[in-house]
This record gives C-alpha cells, sequence and structure tokens, in this order.
C-alpha cells in the first residue's frame, strides 16, 4: 500500500492540482441558497477526496439545504428545477420518476436514454448497475442534509460524470434530542406521514426517520405507493469520526405513458374505451393491464475518518446494497413483457489525505466495486395474445468489478491564485453470462483515464475569475452492450444476447466563467463546451417503437452558458429575497449517422420515409428533448413565524424523440412555465405548511415522441405526449418535540 501511496502521490504533482482549506465541512449548511457562499465547503469526491471553498473552486457548484429540500414534493429531481440549465422531463407518466437533463445530457429511470449524469449518496454511486439509470424514488429524499450539483467532468467521480455529479449527503443526529411527527394530504388521494427521532448520547449520534405515501395519481392507472426507512448512527471523538447507515425502500408505481394527440385533441378512441373521462389527459393508452415497476432497496453504508497526525488523515468506507426490480410492461402489438431483474453490490475505498501546511492539500485513494446482476426475461399473454404460454425469454446476467485510483491536488498558489487538478484511472470488466445458452458469454473490460485541470483568480475584492478542462468517460452497462445489433433489434427495454462491441463514451470538456460575493447579493456566469466522442445513442425502429438497439455515434457536442443571480435581502421589502437563473443550451450530433434499422425492408422504409421525418441526422442537428433556453425565478419572504416562496420555472421548446432530423414535420413540443407557491406558519412546536403546483393550471408536455398510433382508426404515425401534472394542493403539519 505504500508504494501504491507513492505512485499516486507523484502522478498529483505531475497532474498539476488545487488549493482546499484545512477545516473539516461543517455538518449544516445554514443558508437556504443555491448560489455558492463564502466559507461553504464542497465535496468533490465520494470520500472528500478534495474539500475545495467553493468561492475558490474552478468549476460550478450548487448547494441546495435541508430547508429546501423539506419543502420537495415529490422527488430530489424536483428541488433542482430552478438551477440553471436543469429541466426535467416525464416519459413513464408518474411525477415520483422524472427524467432530469443538464447540459444537454440526462439521468433517468427509464432504460435506453444514454444516462450521463453520476448520482451519490454519502459517496456510494446509486446509478443502477443494469443501465446505470438512477431511480429518484428510491433516494431518502427527506433525510438529506445537503445536495451538491458539480457540473461538468470531475474526474474523481469516475465514469457517467459526463455532465456532471450529484452528490446526496445524509442528516446525522447531532444536536439536542427530539422527535417529529409529520401528516399530509391532497389532491388526487395523496396521504402520508413520518416519524423522525435524533438526538446525542454517551458520545452516539443518531438519526432515524419512518416514511409512507400512497397517492391515487390524477391518471388512470396512476397509483403510486412508497414505504422508506432510513437509520444513521455515528460517534465522533477528538481524531475520529465513525457512520453507518441503513436505507430500506419498498414501492409500487404505475406508469400510463404517453398519449396520442388525436385523442388529446377529441379524436376518435378505442372501443373499449366506452367512458372517457372529461379531461382526455387522464386516459391510458394501452387498455389493459398498465405497466408497474415494483422495487425493493436494502443498502448498508459505514464510513470511518481517522486523524494520524496534524497533516495525515486516513479514511474508509464500506457498503453493501442489495435491489430487486419488477417491471412490467403492459403492450399491444406483441405479449406483455416482465422483467426481474436483482442486483448485489458491494465495494469499499481508502483514502489518504495529505495537509503539510494550510495551502495544500493531497489525497490519494483506491475504491472497488462489484455488481452481480441476474435478469429473467418473461413473455407474458396480453389482450392480443391470450393463448400463448407466460415463459421466459431470457435468463442473463453479469459479474461487473469496477477498480479506480485516483489523485487529487488542491494548492492555494497566492493570495488571489488557487490551482485544483485530479487524475483517474478506473477499470470496467462487464462479463456477460447467458444462462439459457452459454456459447452467447462474452467479456467486455474498459480502462479509461480522466481528470481536471483548472485555476480561479481573485480580480477585485469578491469577484473570481475561473476557467477549467476535464476529461470524463461512461462505459456501455450491460443492457447496452447486449443490445447492438442492428440485425437483431430488442423489444426495448427487454433483451440480452451476444451482440457487436460498444465503444466507451468520452468528453472533452472546457468550462470558464465568474462568481461574485457581496454583503447581499451573489451572482455567476459559466460558459461551457464539450466534446463527446463515441456518443451511445438508442437507435429505435420507427415501425415498431418497442423494439431497437443502441450504438456509438462518431461525435456529439454540448455548449451552453449559464447563469445565476441571488439577493439576499431587498432593502423595500426586509425578510424577503430573491434568487433567478437562465441557460442556453445547445446539443447536437456533429457526425452523419442513420438512425434507422437496417433490418426494415426497402418498401416499408419508402412508406415511412413519407410520413416520418427523415431518420438521418447531420453536423448541426439538435438533440431532441433538450431545450435551448429554461430560467427559473424565486421570490422568498420570511417575516416572524411566517414564510412564503413563489418560484416561477420556464422550460423553451423541445424537438420529440424520433425527430433527431429536426425536420419539424409533427411540431414540437411547445414551451411552458410553471407558478407554484409554498406557505408555512410555525405555531408553537407545530408547523403548518401548504403547498399548491402549477398555480395557474397550465395545460403543457413534458415528454413527446413520434410514434405510430396502433390503437387509432388507421394506425397513422403521430405525435405522442406525456400530459403534465395539473393544479394539486397538498397541506400538512409536522410536530416538532425536544
Amino acid at each position: 500500500m505504500r508504494v501504491l501511496q507513492t505512485i499516486l502521490f507523484i502522478g498529483s504533482f505531475a497532474a498539476v492540482h488545487l488549493p482546499v482549506d484545512a477545516q473539516e465541512p461543517p455538518d449544516t449548511i445554514p443558508s437556504d441558497s443555491v448560489i455558492a457562499l463564502s466559507g461553504v465547503r464542497v465535496e468533490v469526491a465520494r470520500m472528500r477526496a478534495g474539500v475545495i471553498p467553493i468561492v475558490e473552486a474552478p468549476f460550478p457548484v450548487d448547494i441546495i439545504s435541508r430547508n429546501r429540500i423539506e419543502r420537495a414534493y415529490h422527488s430530489v429531481a424536483e428541488i433542482l428545477e430552478n438551477l440553471p440549465g436543469v429541466s426535467l422531463g416525464d416519459q413513464v407518466g408518474s411525477p415520483f420518476q422524472p427524467d432530469l437533463r443538464l447540459r444537454g445530457f440526462s439521468v433517468s429511470p427509464v432504460v435506453g436514454l444514454p444516462q450521463s449524469i453520476s448520482v451519490f449518496i454519502d459517496g456510494v454511486r446509486v446509478n443502477e448497475a443494469d443501465a446505470a439509470q438512477v431511480h429518484f424514488n428510491l433516494l431518502p429524499m427527506r433525510d438529506l442534509e445537503r445536495v451538491e450539483l458539480v457540473r461538468g467532468p470531475a474526474g474523481n467521480f469516475g465514469k457517467n460524470s459526463l455532465a456532471g455529479a450529484l452528490n446526496l449527503v445524509t442528516r446525522r443526529g447531532l444536536g439536542d434530542s427530539q422527535v417529529e411527527l409529520e401528516v399530509f394530504g391532497g389532491d388526487f388521494g395523496d396521504l402520508g406521514g413520518s416519524l423522525l427521532a435524533s438526538g446525542e448520547a454517551a458520545g452516539f449520534d443518531l438519526y432515524s426517520r419512518l416514511s409512507y405515501r400512497q397517492t391515487d395519481g390524477w391518471r388512470m392507472k396512476n397509483h403510486a405507493q412508497q414505504l422508506q426507512a432510513f437509520i444513521k448512527i455515528g460517534r465522533r471523538g477528538v481524531r475520529s469520526d465513525a457512520w453507518i447507515s441503513y436505507t430500506l425502500s419498498s414501492d409500487s408505481i404505475e406508469g400510463p405513458q404517453a398519449l396520442p394527440e388525436s385523442w388529446l385533441e377529441g379524436g376518435a378512441l378505442p372501443p373499449d374505451i366506452s367512458s372517457p373521462p372529461t379531461d382526455r389527459r387522464e386516459l391510458q393508452y394501452t387498455g389493459g393491464n398498465g405497466d408497474y415497476f415494483r422495487p425493493r432497496l436494502h443498502f448498508f453504508n459505514a464510513h470511518l475518518e481517522q486523524t494520524l497526525s496534524s497533516a495525515l488523515e486516513i479514511s474508509l468506507s464500506g457498503f453493501a446494497r442489495f435491489t430487486d426490480f419488477n417491471q412490467f410492461n403492459d403492450n399491444v402489438t406483441e405479449p406483455d413483457v416482465m422483467g426481474l431483474t436483482g442486483i448485489a453490490s458491494g465495494g469499499s475505498a481508502l483514502q489518504v489525505r495529505y495537509e503539510p501546511n494550510a495551502d495544500v492539500r493531497i489525497a490519494t485513494g483506491i475504491d472497488i466495486a462489484r455488481n452481480d446482476v441476474d435478469i429473467e426475461i418473461l413473455e407474458v399473454p396480453n389482450r392480443a395474445f391470450p393463448d400463448i404460454e407466460q415463459k421466459t425469454t431470457e435468463l442473463a446476467g453479469t459479474n461487473e468489478n469496477n477498480l479506480g485510483l485516483y489523485t487529487d491536488l488542491f494548492w492555494r498558489a497566492g493570495r488571489r491564485t488557487a490551482l485544483h487538478s485530479s487524475l483517474r484511472f478506473d477499470h470496467v470488466s462487464v462479463p456477460f453470462r447467458d444462462f439459457l445458452d452459454p456459447e452467447h458469454n462474452g467479456d467486455n473490460q474498459f480502462n479509461q483515464i480522466t481528470g481536471a485541470l483548472g485555476v480561479s483568480q481573485e480580480t477585485l475584492p469578491g469577484v473570481r475569475l475561473f476557467v477549467g478542462y476535464a476529461r470524463g468517460f461512461r462505459a456501455p452497462v450491460i443492457l447496452e452492450i447486449t443490445c447492438a445489433d442492428p440485425e437483431d433489434p430488442c423489444p426495448l427495454p427487454f433483451e440480452l444476447g451476444a451482440d457487436p462491441p460498444l465503444e466507451p463514451v468520452t468528453t472533452d470538456s472546457w468550462q470558464a466563467g465568474f462568481r461574485t460575493e457581496r454583503s447581499q447579493m451573489s451572482t455567476s456566469v459559466t460558459a461551457y463546451w464539450s466534446e463527446v466522442h463515441n456518443d451511445l445513442f438508442s437507435v429505435v425502429d420507427p415501425e415498431q417503437p418497442t423494439r431497437g438497439f443502441f450504438t456509438n455515434l462518431e461525435g456529439t457536442r454540448r455548449i451552453g452558458l449559464e447563469g445565476a443571480m441571488t439577493i439576499k435581502s431587498i432593502p423595500v421589502l426586509p425578510g424577503a429575497s430573491i434568487q433567478g437563473s437562465i441557460a442556453w443550451t445547445r446539443a447536437t450530433f456533429e457526425t452523419h449517422a442513420t438512425l434507422a434499422a437496417p433490418f426494415l425492408e426497402e418498401e416499408e422504409e419508402e412508406t415511412l420515409d413519407q410520413i416520418l421525418p427523415a431518420p438521418v441526422v447531420e453536423p448541426g442537428d439538435r438533440f431532441p428533448l433538450i431545450p435551448a433556453f429554461t430560467a427559473g425565478l424565486a421570490i422568498s419572504y420570511e417575516r416572524g413565524e411566517y414564510q412564503s416562496d413563489l418560484s416561477l420555472h420556464y422550460v423553451g421548446e423541445r424537438f420529440l424523440v424520433g425527430d433527431e432530423g429536426n425536420k419539424g414535420n409533427f411540431g414540437k413540443l411547445a414551451g411552458y412555465a410553471l407558478l407554484n407557491l409554498d406557505i408555512s406558519r410555525v405555531v408553537g412546536p407545530a408547523t403548518l405548511y401548504a403547498e399548491v403546483k402549477n398555480l395557474l393550471d397550465q395545460s403543457y408536455n413534458p415528454f413527446g415522441l413520434i410514434s405510430p398510433n396502433v390503437r387509432g382508426p388507421s394506425e397513422e404515425v403521430e405525435p405522442f405526449f406525456t400530459p403534465g401534472l395539473p393544479r394539486r394542493m397538498l397541506i400538512g403539519a409536522r410536530l416538532r418535540l425536544h
């Protein structure tokens, strides 16, 4: 281990790194701001590979504190909505499973989307091992101390961090003992509550919460039920700190999916829908049992830090994470499909941090993880195929191994200048095992070096410029590797086989900007440019949109501009503050590519070409679902026991999925603006609150695609939309006893 540390130590200097404050990051962030604040530290890796004062970081970081998190309605993704360049989608039709898009990249619970944002909970990656997707419903939203969004590839976060990393830090029971009971209810049968207990005693700290929620949903087959438990026990000494946590999640979520435009506009419905609702947005498309997703999670995590001397600290962490997914796809043109996925993950990390003085910090470490994935695909009879027998069509898996070596340096080179660099090596092994036909077995290995280099300079008091370069990568996952044959498209998202190899995705990203810190106002502006090589893209059969395959594209590009401002106190209205953000994003294909399945017959292609946009992209064509403009505005007012927040979120127009060539024959997803209101009042030990989302009851569509309407009278191709949630209210109360 000493040899390894020496090698990494030397490597850190070869890569040029950055300065870090010697103090530990605070356990709480006393501000509700989502803008970088002086004195706040950010954990830029799973084991604090560098604890950097945000004002000196050569990359943008947004921090959201506990106060704002507690007012989230459905998921962690929702609290990010007003940050620059962030937008949410809803492909499945459930607010508990949103798509999150940032800088033209995405992370989603939907298998098939290119997952390009890494998500961590207390240093553990929670992108699922089968497809790198993230199920936001499994994250302990109410138990987070803070959320950190690091923008751009960060070498120490490893794979999947093309757009950045979302780092979630859970709470600890520090301070006085307390018990909190919360109950709430709202529109569409929304009911829930939680019981929290936390405190310190005999040198130990405890935080725990049990929560439950259920809702009927506002659409047909839109029921959701969530049960979650979280407990974290820690102990702090003079020279050590240790904790262990456990998370249980057990959910059942229905997704009614998108609807044809003709249905939404009053067109003909299938005969089986004899009594449609007054609001056709409530419909569910297939008319069968409907899609559902039933996950169960057991997640154990532990961390230990030990100070060996005034300049040396060692950290050790370990985790075990077990997930089981039961996912049901209700089909019309094929038998129904059920996917049973079991994932057992475990790993550990060891890190040594060296601080010879207050201006230099060096961290070196190693992390390992193993993911055992077993996937069973079953074909299930339905109304269109009532005579088939339920049978297993695929039974396969992988024993994925991950090894990462990293080093990080923070160097305060002068009174006004800070340098940072990171260097990381990743080895990813993803063997494929076909338990029904071992002849299909194969091995896939990916080795990649990533890293970052940046500098920040204070040019005037409270004004700091920064510039940086970073390289990131994404390794193909098992469901992409085994669904990469254009001659044998998969019934997405399920089918496994021995397919042609895929290349890892890599990015070269540059970003530059400035931030200002005044007593009552903060601002930040960032420009970025990312060149993406071998980008992975899901090609869908235009005749059967449930089938497709994954392929590498030679090049894509993301460029953009992000700006944010916070006014912490308004002189004419004491107790009020304003936060605003705006972003421009351009995500484009940069190569000529045919995104049609070559297995189609020539006559079929000619027929489809008459009604569908050309399935060919050229350099400059924009990615679907990525808005060019997003903006947010939030006004907060606090006086005495009253607090209120009025927020406005705008998302610009987007191309539809299936219109990658930007022909626009079927139009675009229209832009929309949503207004939300949150109010609360403290009454003794209780807090009463009310939340109204989509206050003006805007009709909007967060997702859209082009597809044949196989349930229509002539099966014509038309746009499909997932309707956005209408106005809804939730009221609740929290009773806190010390």
